[in-house]
């Protein structure tokens, strides 16, 4: 009875929370237009009569000011409004072109003259820059901005990290986006107010560009830190996607973008002939009403096929070390012939050269859209969205085989909105989310050879299957009284996950030395077979209630309550083997045990202040923000117990003494050699508490900038250690008959300190501008957030891993804009020109993104013999540190990056005393421009020529240096940033697009 009531305690408790107060909230994916109307003297004006006009749709909302004089009308669909307002004894007033982003509380302090005679007042919107509704840190990108800067493969991905308080640590995928010094697995991305992540991840597994098309986009928010009750699921980023709707007018577009290698420069490191590439990109829109001011429409179809023959480099044993090798070792020779002949020599070895070669990688990917939009009357609205993305890849798996993926990605959304008076209205939405994904490689080899520090990896052909769903369900209503605007609503979420990973067995040999590699004594051999398919199911139920409470014209605060139950994950048929040897007894728990306890006590507190001082005109907000945010990591982390259904084992030179290739007469020693996965019974969610300090100001119109402080602490961070090594000053583990254990709980702690410096100028004067730059430390025990940690190298000593983390990036700047150029008929130069001269002269454009930003920390680390350490655990080792001796060289170059006589081998039975995270990489910067111009054929119908250039300056970037010390060509830069044909780190390269549209 308590496995089948626990999944809806969360749902309970959060209908309860609800019952508190009226039912109220806005979506998050819309907006909001809100204020207070007075008169001249101050004093609040009730019962006006207002109406907002969507500029696009003609579509009307009214509503009235309440007894305080407050209004709120919520969830208008992003876009362009007109507001007017009418009282008796009052003149009417009309203000005209009122921006609402998604998410937006767009607060409008209203003001009538008091009159006898009814003269109409005409004024502009002030400045929708300022936040006076939240303390959040984050902010919005524009359809426009999606579809005019120059996207190196078009992934409106790229543009998250243009947003204050994000950092794209990669080259522009969901995977290297963070926010605030969290995780990517501790983002949520929404799709018009629905689940659209990965399902397994937060982030796709793959690097898809066209869920949605940027085509498709009609703006986004992504909110870092400090956000209000109403977001949540994940302590990290929010980000909210909104697809474009029809309009009253026909609106269509046909394009295609066009890249060849001939027009693209060579790549930092490749020898030899320069890979080709071959990318199309090609799709259209079009959109208009069904019925006019009634119902709408908008499809989008894009597709992209991308052909690569790649460079490929790897470090592969010398003649002479495959000579010396086999005359030791014959049993090796299958394993060196799979290697490569290298040509290249590398400073201060002979026992390994560099092989550079080349290999085919295609990309193709059909996505499309169809949405339909419809007012049904005064009161309700209703839209229908579906959207689906099929992506297949192959690619070089490692120095010689091929790797191939598959996902397709449906999306399906139903919403309705209903305004039950002036002061209360409800949205309610339905949403399906899938993703189905297959892997493999062509390997020929049956297995993995790991030479760590001394020689490329060879890989097996292992794989996975799965088909994951999600299904969400929310319902959100506002509801304004007094001077409150209510929030409040309930999410539930259903996970399902169907999988088997690995499909093909998974099985990798590690050399920890050369010597041993020489004389073939592996170090481990570590064995993964075939998981059944297997069905995982986990419920989500969030709750939240808050209240904007307009205390005066200048100071508001918002204060809420979230609850968060994240459910228990399990499998359909009850499958699963738990393993926990810190918590149950003989390491397995009981058979039909829970795989974990219910957190049931997650409440998310969320206070936020802002005072926009009458006497700076309200052209300057202050802002505060307090909060505690939680989550559940990477969901495929949860499900330990799945992966145990299979064969797993570690065998090393302990307890198959003389362990060599091949392996087959030492797998006696496999039945006392389980290695399992395991992971606490009492694990905790993650828990950040959160704090924004900001000060926002309109310098000019339309134009904003913000300075703001922001910090978090997280506890309870993911974890991932090793188990089950030797009893220190013995050769016997704790838990007899099994060999490593893989344990991931929830162990780690995490903060990070961040200044935030922003300037924003909007659009509609024809120069947009964005800049971001941000000042931050992160520092961990390990672990970063989500499903990121590392290995420590002892696990007694958590401490010893406090450093910066991995993703610490002390400096990143971003800055983008987008200027139609004032010259041809109608504009500030050449205004009265000819139609041939404004032909040749006028509608130009030009658009570009600028990144600058730090290079990564380093771990060094040295490969050992697992007999060498104390507790017989090989993993993160770190070298000794020689003390007063620079970690770099003294003229730091890609082929001389760190010093080697900084560092030195510890003893055999203690560990290194270098600290984790020590060094740091190369930084990044470059420039991507575009240049555009759009000839009219009629007055609606147009052809627009786009030429684009990706790191204009043809900047090198470089990658990471050898960090293993003691390894081949340690502390040399062997590849460059990327060897992708899209994203950050490229080199030079050109595109260029044609469009038709009317």
């Amino acid at each position: 009875m308590k496995k089948l009531l626990l999944p809806f305690v969360g749902t309970i408790i959060c209908m309860a929370l609800l019952g508190l107060t009226t039912p109220v909230l806005a979506q998050s994916d819309s907006g909001t237009v809100t204020g207070t109307v007075t008169d001249t003297t101050g004093a609040r004006v009730p019962s006006v009569d207002i109406t907002i006009a969507s500029k696009a749709t003609g579509i009307l909302r009214h509503t009235k000011s309440n007894n305080e004089g407050v209004f709120t009308v919520s969830s208008l669909a992003t876009g362009t409004y007109d507001a007017s307002f009418k009282a008796t004894n009052f003149a009417p007033l009309e203000i005209h072109d009122i921006r609402l982003d998604v998410g937006q509380t767009f607060t409008l302090p209203v003001r009538l003259d008091i009159t006898s005679v009814q003269t109409e007042v005409e004024v502009n919107a002030a400045d929708s820059g300022l936040d006076r509704a939240s303390a959040e840190i984050g902010g919005v990108v524009h359809g426009s901005q999606a579809q005019d800067l120059p996207l190196n493969g078009r992934n409106y991905v790229s543009l998250v990290a243009l947003v204050p308080g994000a950092i794209d640590s990669g080259t522009g995928t969901q995977d290297q986006v963070r926010f605030a010094g969290l995780s990517a697995e501790d983002n949520t991305w929404h799709l018009d107010g629905v689940d659209n992540s990965g399902i397994n991840h937060q982030y796709e597994k793959v690097a898809i560009r066209l869920q949605p098309s940027t085509e498709a986009i009609a703006e986004f928010r992504a909110n870092s830190a400090g956000y209000s009750a109403d977001q949540g699921g994940t302590a990290g980023g929010q980000i909210e996607l909104v697809t474009r709707s029809g309009t009253n007018k026909f609106h269509a577009s046909a394009w295609e973008f066009l890249r060849n290698t001939y027009f693209d420069a060579t790549p930092w490191g490749t020898s030899g002939t320069l890979p080709t590439l071959r990318l199309n990109n090609f799709g259209a829109n079009f959109g208009g009403p069904v019925f006019h001011d009634r119902l709408f429409f908008f499809t989008n179809w894009e597709s992209l096929r991308q052909n690569q023959n790649l460079s490929v480099t790897g470090t592969v044993p010398s003649a002479s070390f495959r000579a010396a090798a086999l005359a030791k070792s014959p049993a090796l020779a299958p394993i060196l012939a799979q290697y490569p002949i290298g040509t290249v020599a590398i400073a201060g070895t002979t026992n390994a050269l560099t092989w550079y070669g080349h290999a085919p990688s295609t990309d193709r990917e059909d996505s499309g859209l169809a949405r339909l939009d419809m007012h049904i009357d005064g009161r309700n609205d209703a839209f229908i969205r579906y959207n689906t993305d099929h992506y297949a890849v192959v690619t070089p798996g490692d120095l010689t085989a091929l790797g191939y993926t598959t996902l397709t990605t449906p999306n399906i959304v139903f919403g309705v909105n209903t305004a039950f008076s002036p002061a209360l209205t409800n949205n309610v939405r339905f949403g399906f989310n899938r993703a189905a994904f297959t892997q493999g490689a062509t390997n020929t080899l049956p297995y993995s050879v790991v030479a760590t520090g001394n020689f490329s990896t060879l890989d097996d052909a292992t794989g996975s299957v799965r088909y994951d769903n999600s299904f969400t369900l929310t319902d959100d209503a506002t509801f304004v009284h007094g001077r409150s605007t209510f929030k409040a609503g309930v999410t539930v979420r259903r996970i399902q996950e169907n999988k088997s990973s690995p499909s093909t067995a998974d099985e990798v040999y590690t050399y920890a030395t050369l010597a041993n590699f020489t004389n073939n004594l592996m170090d481990s051999d570590s064995y993964a077979g075939v998981v059944p398919l297997t069905g995982q199911r986990m419920t989500e139920s969030f709750g939240y209630i808050l209240d904007q409470f307009q205390f005066t014209r200048e100071l508001t605060f918002n204060v809420g309550m979230r609850y968060e139950y994240f459910g228990v994950d399990h499998e359909v048929q009850g499958r699963g083997i738990i393993v926990d040897p810190l918590n149950c007894a003989n390491v397995i728990c009981p058979t039909g045990s829970e795989w974990y306890s219910p957190n049931l006590a997650n409440f998310s507190p969320r206070l936020a202040v802002s005072y926009a001082p009458e006497r700076l005109r309200g052209k300057t907000v202050l802002r505060a923000g307090y909060g505690i945010y939680y989550g559940n990591g990477q969901f495929g982390n949860l499900g330990t117990p799945i992966g145990n259904l299979t064969d797993k084992y570690t065998l090393n030179q302990t307890n198959a003494p003389g362990l060599s290739f091949p392996v087959t007469p030492y797998l006696g020693s496999v039945a006392t050699s389980f290695s399992p996965s395991g992971s606490p019974i009492n694990r905790r969610d993650t828990a950040v508490e959160e704090y924004t300090l900001s000060v926002q100001s309109d310098i000019a119109p339309r134009t904003t900038a913000q300075i703001a402080y922001f910090g978090n602490h997280a506890s309870h961070v993911f974890s991932d250690v090793t188990l089950n090594g030797y009893i220190l000053g013995t050769t016997k583990r704790p838990y007899t008959g099994y060999s490593t254990i893989d344990y991931r709980g929830s162990s780690n702690d995490a903060k990070t300190n961040a200044l935030q410096a922003s300037i924003r100028r909007d659009f509609s004067t024809g120069l947009l501008l964005s800049a971001n730059y941000e000042f931050s430390h992160s520092l961990d025990n390990g672990g970063l957030g989500g499903g990121e940690a590392d290995i420590p190298q002892n696990y007694n000593c958590h401490i010893c891993e406090y450093a910066s983390a991995d993703q610490d990036m002390r400096h990143y700047f971003s800055a983008s804009t987008i200027w139609k150029l004032p010259v041809g008929r109608g504009h500030m130069f050449l205004g009265d020109s000819s139609r041939v001269t404004d032909l040749f002269l006028g509608g130009w454009q030009v658009s570009g993104i600028g990144t600058a930003r730090s290079g990564l920390p380093i771990n060094v680390t040295i490969s050992r013999s697992a007999s060498a350490l104390p507790d017989n655990l090989n993993k993160n080792q770190r070298p000794n540190l020689n003390p007063g001796v620079s970690i770099y060289a003294a003229n730091k170059t890609p082929t001389n990056w760190l010093n080697g006589a900084a560092f030195s081998a510890p003893a055999a039975g203690t560990w290194g005393n270098a600290p984790r995270n020590i060094a740091r990489a190369p930084g990044l910067w470059q420039l991507d421009t575009s240049l555009q111009k759009r000839f009219p054929v009629t007055e609606r119908f147009g052809v627009t020529f786009r030429a684009e250039a990706f790191n204009l300056l043809n900047v090198a970037h470089y990658g990471t240096p050898a960090h293993v010390f003691a390894g081949s060509g340690f502390g040399v830069i062997t590849s460059s940033f990327s060897s992708a044909a899209t994203g950050t780190g490229t080199p030079r390269e050109l595109q260029f697009m044609l469009r038709t549209d009317f």
